[in-house]
Formats: C-alpha cells, structure tokens, sequence
C-alpha cells in the first residue's frame, strides 16, 4: 500500500478563508488526518463582535449546553485553563494536549464540564492558538472520544502542520473582513453619499469624507470607538443599539439635531445581511445621512420595532399623521368607530404619549 500523500493545509484553509462556508470542510479534514472525531475553531474576546464555535460532527445543542453552563472559564475548563496558563508565561501558540488537561483537571473548581466531555465522548484532543490581539483569541482544536485515544506525537505533528495554516487563513480573512468597510466606504464616497460603517458592537468601522464633516462641525460625536449625536425621536446611539441587538430592527431613522431646522438632517440606519459566523470585523451596519425626502414607504414595519406597535396600530398612525380623520381611517380600515378608539389609546400607551398632539410632534422627526 502506497504511503498517504498529505494534504496541502494551504489551500485547504486559505480556500476557507476566501469563502468561510468551507471552514467545517477544512476542519472535517484536519480532524480526519490527525484521527479526531471533531474539529474545532473557536473565536472568543471582549472586542469580538460574536463569539464562535465550529465544530465538526457537533450538534449546536451541545455547544449551546456549555454556553449555557457557563463552562468557558478557567476554573471550569480545562482547555480554557491551560491556554491561559500558558499565555501568561509568554507562551501563545504551544500545542497544549492531554497530558496538559490532566494536569489542569486536578485544579478545577468544579468537574461539571469534564464530566459533560466524558458524557459525549470529547475528553482527548490537542489544540493551539491561531491569533491573540487585543481583539480576542482565535484558537483550533482536535476534539477526540476514547476510541480515538489519546494523541500520538505523529498526530500533533500535523496537527501542528494545519495548525499553520490555518493561523494564516484566520489572519487573511480578518484582512479581508477589515477591509469590506473601508472599500464599502470608498464606494460611498465615489457617488457623494455621507455615511457611517459599524460593526456589530456598533462601532465605527469606517466613514466617508462628508461624514468626516459632520464629526468635525460635532453634529456627530465620536468617543472611542463610538458615535453618537443628539436627535428626534432618539439620539443616534440609540438608533444605532436597535440595529445591532439581537433580534433588532434591520432599519430605522432620526431626525439629526443639527440647531438649525433649515439644514435638518436624517440619518438612517441600514442592518446589513448576516451569515452563518464570522471573525469579528465583518461591517453590520450601515447609516446613511441626507436632507428629509418625505418618504413614507417602509415606516409602519420601522414603527413596529420602535414602539412594538402592531401592524395595525402602526398604520392608524400613519393615517392620524397624515391628517386624516378618525371616520375616514374606520371608513378606510373597515372598523368600527368604538374599535379605532381602542387601537388609537393602545398606540398612545405604547408610545408614552397623553394624546394625539404629543403623538404628532413624536412622529414628526420620523416622517420629515
């Protein structure tokens, strides 16, 4: 029998990074040549927009499980505690493996997720850290039951092998996802639009140059990482926190508090579209400013996420802007005077607002 032609981990990997739907592809892979049940990448950090983790042959109940558990700890895991052990010695990127987890199971605080690991057979494996800044740890693992044994040094070697790999693929696709919001924002500068690219913590990622204008004139305020600018109905930040939370509005708008109503400004809010996972610099969001155009289409979904109006109520209060009244919006909507009632007081509770007057002047920044 012929001998077994490795793999070019390469072009496996950097096929991944070019397009992440084959990252479990590549995993499987590395799993297979080093004689794993699973493969692993695992992205986790406070600056990380998403934690992350892949894993191959893995039901998303039992990474949910240890979510769940909490059990990303050091005192609790023993994969997490021996990685940090050794970041604090200086040492990033070893190939930690079961004689390390030994060692470590002996100091945790609890046994929970050692035992969950012997439950569904993952109590072996090696792993190593692809990337550690001060935008969190990128890590690969091989995850192994008792059939699989304990790794041998031939398998830590090309472990070791992909491992270098993939290290460059993670690097090349937080490049590539880094650079969608500077080329997004140098498309955006081509046709003179102003507008602002954040990512999913809501934070600045990229702006055009009439955007610089306004954080220069301090219509909008950066601090850090962040923007902010007063408005109606609600100041740019929290226009910016209904489209990054989890399960946020994909648009919204406010009305910029410039000082001078003549040069208003709207700024809306665009939710880009997700995938599956990624690195953590991918843009999320987009905000674009312009002159108040009058636009009506699209506004009662956007008041629903505001104000969690129903689809109804939403439109009833369009109509009430508009100016109609409340016997044209029953004519028009097919209710009875006494239901229009009913929905027209739900609307004003949910909006915090003690009648139609103070319900006009909230509505106004959105519809101008």
């Amino acid at each position: 029998m012929g001998q077994r032609i490795p793999p070019d981990w390469d072009d496996i990997f950097l096929e991944a990074a070019l397009e992440p739907a084959n990252w479990l592809g590549a995993l499987d892979r590395m799993a297979s040549h080093t004689g794993s049940s699973h493969g692993q990448l695992i992205g986790v950090g406070g600056a990380r927009e998403r934690p992350f983790n892949i894993v191959t042959n893995f039901g998303p109940d039992m990474i949910a499980k240890a979510q769940s558990n909490d059990w990303y700890g050091e005192t609790t895991n023993f994969r997490i505690a021996v990685s940090n052990q050794h970041v604090a010695k200086g040492h990033y990127d070893p190939i930690l493996h079961e004689a390390h987890y030994d060692a470590a199971i002996e100091t945790l605080e609890s046994r929970d997720y050692v035992d969950w690991c012997e439950e569904i057979g993952i109590p072996f494996g090696c792993q190593t850290n692809l990337v550690i800044d001060n935008f969190g740890i990128v890590g690969l693992a091989t995850l192994r039951n008792r059939g699989d044994g304990r790794t041998t040094d031939d398998q830590r070697g090309i472990f070791a092998q992909a491992a270098a790999a993939a290290r460059r693929a993670v690097r090349l696709q937080e490049k590539l996802e880094g650079q969608q919001a500077q080329l997004l924002a140098g498309a955006f500068d081509a046709i003179s639009v102003t507008a602002f690219i954040l990512d999913a913590r809501g934070n600045l990622l990229a702006h055009t140059l009439a955007a610089e204008a306004l954080l220069q004139a301090g219509t909008v305020r950066q601090v850090g990482s962040s923007i902010d600018a007063g408005g109606a109905p609600h100041t740019l930040r929290a226009l910016i926190q209904a489209l990054i939370a989890e399960e946020g509005a994909q648009h919204g708008r406010t009305m910029l508090a410039t000082g001078d109503a003549a040069s208003s400004l709207m700024i809306e809010g665009f939710r880009l579209p997700e995938r599956d996972w990624s690195l953590g610099k991918r843009p999320h969001a987009i905000l674009v400013v312009n002159p108040p155009q009058r636009d009506r289409a699209g506004v009662t979904p956007f008041l629903s996420t505001l104000y969690r109006l129903s689809p109804a109520e939403a439109d009833i209060a369009l109509r009430l802007f508009e100016g109609k009244t409340r016997a044209q919006i029953s004519d028009e909507r097919g209710v009875t005077a006494e239901t229009l009632r009913g929905q027209i007081k739900q609307i004003y509770q949910k909006c915090g607002v003690d009648g139609e007057a103070a319900l006009m002047r909230l509505l106004a920044p959105i519809f101008a």
